[in-house]
């Protein structure tokens, strides 16, 4: 249920639902209309899209989408959400007490291997000092829980086995995307190994996933490993850097969209906390709808090259189609 709250939240803002009941008009930062509670003849009722709240000064009430929702309907809570689910086009589905339980069996596996992997980086000074040459500050490395994930010669199961001893099983590791089945016989591996590792938040910043860039070189070697997709875990509706950037946004009035995990810490450490990336895909309509929310200006700084000018064009286009604002950085 949770979840369904926060996916329509993800999907509308209050202007989307307010404006099909009543006729708003813009006032400085916010919105306003005739309250639909009472027959008043001078607009008392006003919107906040940045606050996601409304109130109406004629009758001295005011509350978020659901509950107005509720008040316009003649319904309670539940019958809200069932409107609003279909409005945003959210599936409901029961969630029972043992998938509860899994979901947050799994938020608390990734947040130990994030730990993991911080305190790893502490112990390596080899990758303080990566992270230093490329300009990532120490206390930005922290901010953004920036960490190291060994491997061989070492081993391929270290992350595995330290979460095994805090009473982790393989399942739960294997369903948070942290480590492979292999043949049979043989004990799963990492799936990150020798690695500097960005922690992926969701909008609560709650760890759902992890992004590895190798420190290793080799034509066989990919650059970054994404985690797989997961229950918690969605590359086309997360944003990374998102869950700092949403104040930067609403204060900037525009958002600043960048091609990676190394570009929007460094974006944020030099003062520019509006800046978010995609991770592991191209941008998509759920990416524009969470970004609508805040602001309806964006700065495309992607990369200069022949896939980086592909990929502004297609997320111009659809920024574009939904009213959007679209300047693009000129890179050297």
């Amino acid at each position: 249920m949770i979840d369904a709250v926060q996916q329509i939240k993800d999907r509308l803002s209050i202007l989307d639902v307010v404006a099909s009941y009543v006729e708003l008009h813009k006032a400085g930062k916010n919105y306003k209309g005739k309250s639909p509670f009472s027959n008043e003849r001078t607009p008392s009722f006003y919107v906040s899209p940045e606050r996601g709240m409304y109130y109406c000064f004629s009758t001295n009430q005011g509350g978020d989408m659901f509950t107005f929702v509720e008040t316009m309907e003649g319904v309670d809570f539940k019958g809200a959400l069932k409107i609003l689910a279909e409005k945003a086009g959210v599936e409901l589905v029961p969630i029972s007490p043992e998938k509860q339980t899994e979901q947050e069996r799994l938020y608390a596996v990734l947040e130990a291997a994030a730990v993991y992997f911080e305190e790893q980086r502490k112990k390596h000074e080899m990758v303080d000092a990566y992270l230093q040459n490329r300009g990532v500050t120490p206390m930005t490395s922290a901010r953004w829980r920036l960490g190291f994930a060994p491997g061989p010669p070492s081993g391929w199961r270290l992350l595995r086995e330290a979460l095994l001893q805090q009473k982790f099983t393989d399942d739960e590791m294997l369903r948070a995307g942290l480590i492979k089945q292999t043949d049979a016989g043989k004990a799963p591996y990492d799936v990150f190994r020798n690695r500097v590792m960005f922690p992926l938040f969701d909008q609560g910043g709650r760890v759902v996933a992890f992004s590895g860039r190798t420190i290793e070189s080799g034509d066989d070697i990919p650059k970054y490993v994404n985690s797989p997709e997961t229950i918690l875990y969605k590359k086309s509706e997360l944003l990374f850097g998102y869950d700092k950037a949403k104040s930067g946004i609403r204060k900037l009035d525009f958002s600043l969209i960048v091609e990676g995990q190394f570009d929007v810490v460094l974006a944020h450490q030099a003062g520019y906390s509006n800046t978010v990336a995609v991770s592991g895909t191209a941008l998509t309509l759920h990416h524009v709808q969470v970004l609508e929310r805040l602001s309806k200006n964006v700065v495309l700084a992607l990369d200069s090259d022949r896939a980086g000018i592909a990929a502004m064009h297609k997320a111009a286009s659809l920024m574009l189609a939904r009213g959007f604002e679209v300047k693009v950085a000129a890179l050297p």
